[in-house]
C-alpha cells in the first residue's frame, strides 16, 4: 500500500485537474502538510512525499518517490540539507538528504517512532522526539543526535513533542502534548498545551502562555517565539507572537473561516497552511501572502480498479434461514453464501458509504444506512440485488446506528446520534421517537446499543439512564406511542429481551454484591462480576418461568397433563414472522406468531422477576430462541481477560451450556435455528447447541469491489461535514 491512510485524502486533490472536462498533469496543490522554509525554498509533504518549491511559488520539485511515507521535513540552517521522518524499514526513523535530492541517509536506528523536530542552530546536530525510553507510548522525550548518526543524547526534559531552538541554541521553546490538532474544536480542559521555555544552561523552565487555550507548534526567530493558539475571541487557531524581552503575547493573524493547521519558521519568513492554501509571512513586516504551488502527477491513482475487501469486514447480518450472509466492507454490501453459491455485490457504490446491513425476518429485504442521497438515510435493497434500492427515511441529517427489524418486517428501530431511539415505518417512511437514553452513549457503543422487539411487533425494549446513575428497562408500545419504565432502577438493568411466546422478558441486572477488598489496606471495596440474568412474567397471572418442580404420581384414567409441569417457555430476540428454513415449517411459524398478543401488567412487574440459576459475571449481548437464551459471557474481572464465550441457558433443563469459545460477536437467524458468529476474523453459521466450532467458515475471498477513486474521494470530502467547517467551504478547499 502506497503511503499511510492519509494518502487517499491527499491524492484526492488530483481530481481537481478537471477543467471543462479535460484533465491536466499540472495541478494546484492543496492539503499540503509539514511545511518548512529556508532562505530560498519551501519544503512540504504532499501525497506522502517531500516536495520543494521556490518561495515565490510555481512548479514544485518532488524529492522523494519511495513507497514509504515521509513527514516532518526540516531545512538545515545553511539550507543545503533536509532532515525528516520516514517509514522505510518497518519503523519511523530520522533521515537526511541534500535539498537537490539523492539517497536518504539514515540517522536513527530504533523500533520506536522518531519524530524530526528541529536542527540545532550549529547545523551539526538534530533534535528529535521519541518514546524509546518513556516506558509508554502516551508521551515522548527529546534527544539530540549528530547529523551523521551516532548515539543520541537525551535532554533533561521529562516530556516533549515539538520544539524550536533560540538562535544561540541555549534555550528551547517546546510543548509536552499536541492538542491543536484535536479533531474537536474549542477544547478547554486539562489536556490543553502550553508553550514552555527551557534554559539548557541552567535546566530551568518557564511557562510563557499558562492559559486555558490550546497553544502549540512553537517556532523561534530572533527575539520572538511564534506559536499557534485558539485564544482569540472566535477561538480559531491563529498565529501568535511572544516577545522574549517584554514577555507579551499578541495575536498576529485573524482567520475566521478556517483554523491554521500547521506553521514553521525560518530566519526571514514564516510559512503556514490554512483552508488548503499555503501562506508565507515576512517576519519583519508580518505581512503574508498566498503562495501558488503546482505539482505534477500522472493521475494513475484515479484509475478504477478491482479491490478484494474480504479481509476488512465491518458489519454482518444472516439470512433468516442462515444460508447466506450480508457483509459490509469498505462501504459496500456483499451477499455471500454460507456453503454453496456465488458472491453478489448488492450496492456497487464507490460514491456512497453503505453500512450496518440488517436482513428482514421475511427474507425479502436488506435494510442499511447510506449517504448516497447526501445524508445518512435508511435504505432497502432486495436480497437478490436485482432492483434499485429504495430510500425509506428522509431525516435530512444525523447518523443512525444498527437497524432492528420488527418480526413482521414492517418496522425498523434504531438509535441515532442524539441518543434518541426511533421507530421507522417501512411502507410510509414515518419516523417516531420512542424515547431517549438520557445519558450520552459513545459513538462506538451506539452500534451495539440493544433494542429488542416483542414477537407481535407491538413493543420494543431498550435502556434509559436514571438520575441515580443506574439504568432501567423501558418498554415502548408502538400502537399507543407510549413508553413505560418497566424496572425501578434500584439496580442497573440492561439488555431486555422478549421471549418469543410473548410471556416473559429477560434482562441483565447488576445485583450480585460479592465485594472484593483492596490489597492496599486503603478501605476500598469493589463489586465486580455483579451481573445476573433475570426473567419476569409480563402478565400477573403467568406462572414463573422457573416453576417449582414436584414429581407427581399419575392416576390411571387421567389423560390431561398437569399445568405447571414445565415452563414451556420459548424465546426469540429477533424472531421473524417468516423466513425460510427449508424444512417446510414456515406456515406453522406464521400461524404461531400471528396468534401471539403481548400484554403487560406493569404493576408489580419487577417483583415477579426470577434470577436464572447461572453464575454472576460479565455478560454481553443476549438473544432468545425456542427454549433457550443465548448470550455472550466475558471472562470475569480478575480472570486475566480474553475473548468472550457464546453460551445458552436451557430453560427446560435449567442448565448453562457452551456453544463456542472465543466468539467476538453473534447474530441469531430470524428462524431461531442457527447463529452467525464472528471469531478472530472468521465467520460461520452454527447450530445453537453445545460444542460447536467453525469447521467450515464462510468464504470471503470472493468479495471484490470495483473501486472508483474519484467517486470515493468525492464521498469522503464533499458529503461529510467537518467540525467547525461549513459544507460549502469544501468547494473552496478543493478549488
Amino acid at each position: 500500500m502506497k503511503k499511510s491512510a492519509l494518502f487517499p485524502a491527499l491524492t484526492l486533490l488530483l481530481s481537481l485537474l478537471t477543467l471543462t472536462g479535460t484533465a491536466y498533469s499540472q495541478i494546484s496543490a492543496k492539503l499540503m502538510q509539514y511545511m518548512d522554509v529556508s532562505d530560498t525554498r519551501i519544503a512540504f509533504v504532499y501525497g506522502g512525499d517531500i516536495w520543494t518549491v521556490p518561495k515565490q511559488g510555481g512548479q514544485a520539485t518532488q524529492l522523494t518517490r519511495s513507497p514509504g511515507e515521509e513527514s516532518w521535513p526540516r531545512f538545515s540552517p545553511d539550507g543545503q540539507s533536509i532532515a525528516f521522518t520516514a517509514l522505510y524499514n518497518g519503523s519511523y526513523d530520522i533521515y537526511k538528504m541534500p535539498v537537490t535530492g539523492g539517497v536518504p541517509e539514515r540517522i536513527t536506528w530504533n523500533s520506536f517512532f522518531d519524530r524530526m523536530v528541529a536542527w540545532h542552530p550549529d547545523g551539526e546536530r538534530i533534535l528529535f522526539a521519541s518514546g524509546r525510553e518513556s516506558g509508554r507510548q502516551s508521551y515522548r522525550q527529546f534527544y539530540l543526535v549528530d547529523k551523521n548518526g551516532g548515539l543520541p543524547e537525551k535532554l533533561p526534559i521529562p516530556y516533549g513533542e515539538l520544539a524550536a531552538f533560540s538562535p544561540d541554541g541555549n534555550r528551547l521553546a517546546y510543548i509536552t502534548k499536541i492538542t491543536e490538532d484535536y479533531p474537536f474544536k474549542r477544547y478547554r480542559g486539562g489536556l490543553t498545551s502550553d508553550i514552555t521555555l527551557f534554559d539548557l544552561t541552567s535546566n530551568t523552565a518557564e511557562n510563557i502562555t499558562n492559559r486555558h487555550a490550546n497553544d502549540g507548534k512553537p517556532a523561534w526567530s530572533g527575539d520572538t517565539v511564534w506559536f499557534l493558539s485558539d485564544e482569540g475571541e472566535n477561538m480559531r487557531i491563529n498565529i501568535w507572537a511572544y516577545d522574549t524581552n517584554t514577555k507579551a503575547a499578541v495575536q498576529v493573524t485573524d482567520f475566521e473561516d478556517f483554523d491554521i493547521s500547521y506553521m514553521s519558521a525560518g530566519r526571514k519568513d514564516l510559512v503556514f497552511e490554512v483552508g488548503g492554501d499555503l501562506y508565507l509571512m515576512d517576519l519583519n513586516t508580518r505581512e503574508y501572502r498566498v503562495v501558488d504551488v503546482h505539482v505534477v502527477s500522472d493521475l494513475t491513482v484515479e484509475m478504477p480498479r478491482s479491490r478484494n475487501v474480504g479481509s476488512t469486514i465491518a458489519n454482518l447480518t444472516p439470512s433468516p434461514d442462515g444460508k447466506r450472509v450480508v457483509f459490509e466492507s469498505r462501504g459496500e454490501l456483499f451477499n455471500v453464501p454460507v456453503s454453496d453459491g456465488y458472491v453478489m455485490n448488492l450496492t456497487r457504490s464507490s460514491g456512497a458509504f453503505d453500512r450496518n446491513p440488517s436482513w428482514s425476518p421475511d427474507g425479502q429485504h436488506i435494510a442499511f444506512w447510506s449517504d448516497k442521497s447526501g445524508e445518512y438515510e435508511l435504505w432497502l435493497q432486495d436480497a437478490a440485488g436485482k432492483l434499485e434500492p429504495r430510500k425509506i427515511t428522509d431525516r435530512g441529517r444525523g447518523f443512525g446506528y444498527t437497524p432492528y427489524w420488527s418480526p413482521d418486517s414492517k418496522k425498523i428501530a434504531f438509535i441515532d446520534e442524539k441518543n434518541e431511539i426511533s421507530v421507522a415505518d417501512v411502507a410510509s417512511g414515518r419516523v417516531r421517537v420512542a424515547g431517549h437514553t438520557n445519558w450520552n452513549v459513545s459513538h462506538g457503543a451506539k452500534f451495539g446499543f440493544p433494542i429488542n422487539w416483542s414477537p407481535d411487533s407491538r413493543w420494543i425494549a431498550f435502556t434509559r439512564g436514571l438520575d441515580n446513575v443506574n439504568q432501567a428497562v423501558i418498554l415502548y408500545n408502538v400502537d399507543d406511542d407510549r413508553a413505560t419504565q418497566a424496572t425501578s432502577g434500584f439496580y442497573s438493568d440492561t439488555h431486555a429481551t422478549f421471549s418469543n411466546d410473548g410471556k416473559y422478558l429477560f434482562y441483565q441486572t447488576n445485583r450480585e454484591m460479592d465485594a472484593a477488598y483492596s490489597a492496599l489496606d486503603d478501605a476500598t471495596w469493589i463489586y465486580p462480576n455483579a451481573t445476573r440474568i433475570a426473567a419476569v412474567s409480563l402478565k400477573d397471572d403467568t406462572q414463573s418461568i422457573l416453576p417449582v418442580k414436584n414429581d407427581e404420581v399419575k392416576v390411571n384414567g387421567d389423560e390431561s397433563d398437569e399445568e405447571g409441569s414445565g415452563s414451556g417457555a420459548t424465546a426469540s430476540g429477533r424472531r421473524g414472522t417468516g423466513g425460510t428454513s427449508g424444512n417446510g415449517d414456515k406456515k406453522d411459524d406464521d400461524n404461531k406468531a400471528a396468534d401471539i398478543l403481548v400484554e403487560i401488567d406493569f404493576e408489580g412487574l419487577e417483583a415477579r422477576a426470577d434470577l436464572l440459576p447461572v453464575d454472576a459475571g460479565n455478560y454481553g449481548r443476549m438473544a432468545a430462541v425456542d427454549g433457550k437464551l443465548v448470550y455472550l459471557r466475558w471472562p470475569n474481572t480478575g480472570a486475566g481477560g480474553g475473548d468472550p464465550t457464546l453460551r445458552f441457558y436451557d430453560i427446560e433443563e435449567r442448565e448453562e451450556q457452551t456453544i463456542m469459545e472465543n466468539v467476538n460477536r453473534f447474530e441469531v437467524t430470524a428462524d431461531g435455528k442457527s447463529v452467525l458468529v464472528a471469531a478472530n476474523g472468521r465467520y460461520g453459521v452454527i447450530s445453537i447447541a453445545k460444542g460447536q466450532s467453525l469447521d467450515k467458515p464462510v468464504g470471503t475471498s470472493g468479495m471484490v469491489m470495483q473501486l472508483i477513486p474519484r467517486e470515493e474521494w468525492n464521498q469522503i470530502f464533499m458529503d461529510k461535514p467537518v467540525v467547525g467547517v461549513k459544507r460549502g467551504a469544501y468547494v473552496h478547499l478543493r478549488r
